[in-house]
């Protein structure tokens, strides 16, 4: 592109398809590491708790509550070794810190792996296919059955003591029937034992209720909120990125541009310190390539036209000399000339070595006409013959041990442009 205008906005329509790309692509890598620690947050209190359980247990004791886990929630529970994981090296980096592991698939339930205990390999393994919802669930039956084994005033001191330990991803509370904002049905749902999911007033979450067997307390569970794909911080984060990459998208396409520019004044700068020999680079086909090729044209013309002054006024000062000294020595003839005949004579040639001073100046003025470019020349015809005679005439007094002859030839006149 030869147009400044077409490269500057072209690269800006660049600049903003790649940033553009760059925010969808950066929005889309965030919302999965999100989501994937939303899953892991969810889980990790459920399963770590279960991990627990089952640490303390024998083979036969485990195998019998994983079974009596798998029929409440529904759930596929199995216990692996860590050598049997088909798991990525990071993956199962992940499990071995004891951290949960929720491997989404698209086409198949998440499997949930958690760490059981260290010592003997051992690895919890579940297939699940809604996490919030059965997730939910489980955790509400896991933590009822481990408040059971406690007096009803200490079941609330054991529920914060659970929370603390395994690090549930949703708040946990112990509440009377009173204290919670259910309705008729729900709570007599409740008092049936069945587990009750409510939508939070907001509607973007859900809260799970059931009621603790023989005890005034109703265990709730939540809010439970579902990840926000679009999250304020988020967006904000990825327009302060966007704008950055822009502005820097933009300063380098712009500063080759500033620095050719930079070029031609530094150059103009130089010139006018007297350096007449700058050149700038011509690299490119644009407005500033072409400014480049006629600044170079400029200052070689210019360097041009000031030797050529130079040399001009040389001329004339070394061509002035002649008549000033025929004026001179005219001067002092007609000064000691005693017959006004020879004074007139005299006069009559120092009036001639005026208008050939004449003639320089008008020659100097001529070139003055340089600056605005080469001045018309005009020829005109001159008897070549006379034009000598003449000049023999004017310079024979000026040495007169000199003597000049002129041979004129065959041609009686010679007429030449001049």
């Amino acid at each position: 592109m030869n147009s400044i205008f077409f490269r500057i906005y072209g690269g800006l329509l660049a600049a903003l398809i790649l940033t553009a790309g760059f925010g969808v692509l950066a929005l889309h890598l965030t919302n999965e590491i999100r989501v994937e620690q939303h899953r892991e947050r969810l889980a990790s209190g459920t399963f770590r708790l279960m991990a627990s359980n089952l640490k303390d247990l024998d083979t036969v004791e485990r195998k019998r509550a994983i079974a009596l886990w798998g029929r409440l929630l529904g759930v596929p529970l199995h216990i692996r070794s860590i050598q049997s994981l088909q798991l990525e090296r990071r993956e199962l980096g992940h499990v071995i810190r004891g951290r949960v592991l929720v491997k989404q698939s698209a086409s198949a339930p998440a499997k949930i792996y958690s760490l059981i205990d260290s010592s003997e390999s051992k690895v919890l393994v579940a297939e699940v296919w809604r996490v919030s919802e059965q997730l939910a669930r489980a955790t509400i039956y896991l933590l009822i059955d481990e408040l059971i084994r406690y007096p009803a005033g200490e079941q609330a001191a054991k529920l914060v003591e659970l929370a603390d330990k395994h690090q549930f991803g949703f708040d946990l509370h112990l509440l009377t029937v009173d204290k919670t904002d259910l309705d008729a049905d729900q709570l007599r749902r409740i008092e049936e034992g069945d587990t009750v999911m409510a939508l939070d007033q907001g509607g973007d979450a859900i809260r799970v209720f059931a009621g603790v067997n023989e005890t005034p307390w109703v265990l709730e569970l939540g809010p439970v909120r579902q990840v926000n794909a679009y999250p304020a911080h988020v967006l904000l984060l990825i327009a302060v990125l966007g704008l950055s990459m822009i502005g820097v998208l933009v300063y380098l396409l712009v500063r080759h541009l500033e620095r050719r520019l930079q070029d031609l004044e530094s150059a103009a700068s130089r010139i006018a310190q007297g350096h007449l020999g700058v050149q700038v680079a011509e690299g490119g086909n644009d407005s500033v390539g072409r400014l480049a090729v006629r600044f170079n044209e400029m200052a070689a013309r210019l360097k041009i036209l000031i030797n050529v002054q130079g040399d001009m006024v040389r001329a004339v000062a070394h061509e002035l000399r002649t008549p000033l000294a025929r004026l001179r020595f005219g001067l002092d003839m007609a000064a000691s000339a005693e017959l006004q005949q020879a004074r007139s004579k005299y006069l009559q040639g120092m009036d001639q070595d005026i208008e050939d001073m004449d003639a320089l100046l008008n020659e100097m003025l001529t070139y003055a006409g340089l600056e605005a470019g080469m001045p018309a020349i005009n020829f005109k015809r001159v008897e070549l013959n006379g034009l000598i005679e003449q000049v023999v005439q004017e310079l024979a007094p000026l040495r007169p041990e000199i003597t000049v002859t002129y041979v004129s030839g065959e041609l009686d006149e010679c007429w030449v442009d001049a």
